[in-house]
């Protein structure tokens, strides 16, 4: 019995095959142009119908974010220690923002004598101290074993020492040689928690180190500074 064959003049299964991938790539490269060409037409042809408004942008973009400072609030004296140091004092005056506000807090100390003799030690002329202007040479103001400068134990308080200064002064009621007046002086830095033995060497030296207590504030919170 004879083979039965494919019909005469139809392809075999492999040109089938070739002419059908053809075809396929053919199509492929038609749509792709085609395709990108349609989208960009659409994309062209697209104008917003409206703008949109301030308060739609304002809300589409979020709310406005800015870096702000955090700002410390301000110091009254009521923030101050119970008994605050004469360095306390003058370094909250120095701190306060407006010249009113510095006369207003140094108006609520004009009873105290420490703040008295300190203020005139520095502003009053008529305040002449007999001792050498700055310190000895190598001498350490507070114990240098102790990283603050400070005493190891308990240190003196300027309001306790202020009244050493009719030592150091001229006219002054207590009576001493310059050798003494000098020991006086030495040991009582000695024994001065540091910021107020800085304190007390410069209004030895006539000079304020808190730069915006001046004399003009002091006067107006009502301290005499003036010879008359």
């Amino acid at each position: 019995m004879a083979k039965r064959g494919r019909p005469k003049g139809s392809l075999n299964k492999k040109t089938l095959e070739k002419i059908a991938n053809k075809e396929v790539k053919a199509v492929k490269e038609e749509s792709l142009p085609s395709a990108v060409d349609d989208a960009a037409d659409v994309m062209s042809g697209y104008e917003p119908k409206s703008k949109l408004g301030a308060t739609q942008e304002k809300v589409l973009n979020g709310p406005d974010v800015k870096e702000t400072k955090e700002t410390k609030p301000s110091r009254t004296v009521s923030d101050l220690p119970r008994n605050p140091s004469i360095v306390e004092i003058l370094g909250l005056v120095e701190e306060t923002k407006g010249k009113q506000s510095k006369v207003d807090i140094l108006k609520q100390f004009t009873g105290r004598n420490d703040v008295k003799y300190a203020l005139k030690a520095a502003f009053d002329p008529r305040v002449v101290f007999t001792l050498p202007e700055g310190l000895p040479d190598g001498f350490v103001i507070g114990d240098p074993d102790t990283p603050e400068g400070a005493m190891d134990m308990a240190p003196e308080r300027f309001i306790r020492v202020f009244k050493r200064m009719q030592y150091w002064v001229e006219g002054g009621s207590a009576q001493a040689s310059q050798s003494k007046r000098e020991e006086i002086y030495l040991n009582t830095l000695r024994s001065l928690e540091k910021s107020e033995a800085e304190f007390l060497v410069a209004i030895k030296d006539k000079t304020m180190p808190f730069k915006s207590v001046t004399k003009e504030i002091c006067e107006l919170a009502g301290f005499d500074l003036s010879p008359k």
